[in-house]
């Protein structure tokens, strides 16, 4: 029996700052066989609509066939050895646009029937990257839904990743020059790109994506029984991949799995009602961020860390509970706040 749906198990204490914390489910693909495609623990068919189910999906709606010439399959598959420096460590999932066809890819990627007990302190971790940006960046989305797996049932849109639409690899990675679908554009602050080789060959397929973490509440969805979608919705262009899908509740402060024991950081003060401040006790700032996000996840504030202190002003933000992300190479953090005016 696999790891991936580990209902109600108490598995992570982070160090000394970390509550108890409540694993719903999680995967990181480091189990299973490259080359079986998604072997022992995913169905390839449509979804059973099932309430409740039990299965993990991985379904191609769209029917379009492969056209990279590298024999990629027409769903999301498994990859590993740092393929295309997606994960440079382990096994991910990647998923292919390149089809030469106006019409978008509809690849699912659909996990198992999870319980939210305490929406307050949920939260849906993963991390994603696409093979290259700003030329041909692939986008994606997360979607919800309440009633059952069917495709149909996934109405409500938590979370879009924008796809390329117009530019050429003449503007190197200047993101003025290009268009994208509406969003969250990966790279455009910066962070989670390899450049290899940019200062010789201004060609855009050489900004390669990072892996990159990142979180949303599940607030919305307290007392719920909800199903969680990835679905690569992008027109012609060439890879997305995602990774350490985790959701988790029963924490007010949690870190990336992969978390390094020198990382370390704090938000402060809490309660606060003018400012707060975030430090970052970490070796490079080269791909550092904060968000501050509201109580339903909507991110209302974002930007890069460039020294150990930074500020963030709480001028126009009103009353209630708020959540400060940091991100890292080392990991990420979130803490929860309470702004009172």
């Amino acid at each position: 029996m696999r790891k991936i749906a580990l209902l109600g198990v108490g598995l992570f204490m982070s160090f000394s700052l970390a509550n108890a914390q409540d694993t719903l489910i999680f995967e990181d693909f480091n189990d299973t066989i490259i080359g079986s495609e998604l072997d022992d623990f995913i169905d390839l068919n449509y979804p059973n609509a099932i309430v409740g189910d039990t299965m993990w999906y991985s379904y191609d709606e769209d029917n379009l066939p492969d056209q990279s010439g590298a024999s990629r399959p027409d769903n999301w598959y498994l990859v590993g050895g740092g393929f295309y420096g997606a994960d440079t460590l382990d096994i991910c999932l990647m998923s292919s646009s390149w089809t030469l066809d106006p019409n978008p890819v509809k690849n699912w990627f659909i996990l198992p029937a999870i319980q939210i007990t305490d929406g307050a302190s949920a939260w849906l971790k993963w991390k994603s990257a696409p093979r290259q940006t700003p030329l041909y960046l692939d986008g994606y989305k997360i979607l919800i839904s309440t009633g059952d797996n069917d495709l149909p049932s996934f109405t409500n849109t938590v979370f879009t990743a924008a796809e390329y639409e117009t530019g050429t690899e003449n503007n190197g990675n200047n993101y003025a020059l290009y268009t994208f679908s509406s969003g969250w554009v990966h790279g455009l602050d910066g962070n989670y790109i390899d450049c290899t080789g940019c200062l010789d060959d201004p060609d855009s397929a050489r900004f390669i994506g990072i892996q990159r973490p990142d979180s949303i509440s599940l607030a919305a969805y307290d007392n719920q029984m909800i199903y969680i979608a990835f679905l690569h919705e992008t027109v012609d262009d060439n890879l997305i991949s995602i990774d350490d899908i985790l959701v988790i509740e029963n924490t007010d402060i949690f870190f990336d799995v992969e978390q390094l024991p020198d990382f370390a950081g704090s938000v402060y003060p809490n309660p606060a009602s003018d400012y707060i401040n975030v430090t970052f006790d970490i070796e490079t700032y080269h791909n550092a961020s904060v968000q501050m996000m509201n109580n339903s996840g909507q991110i209302i504030y974002t930007s890069p860390l460039t020294e150990q202190n930074h500020r963030i002003s709480l001028q126009n933000v009103a009353s209630g509970v708020y959540y400060v992300k940091l991100l890292a190479d080392e990991g990420t953090m979130v803490r929860k706040i309470v702004v009172t005016k």
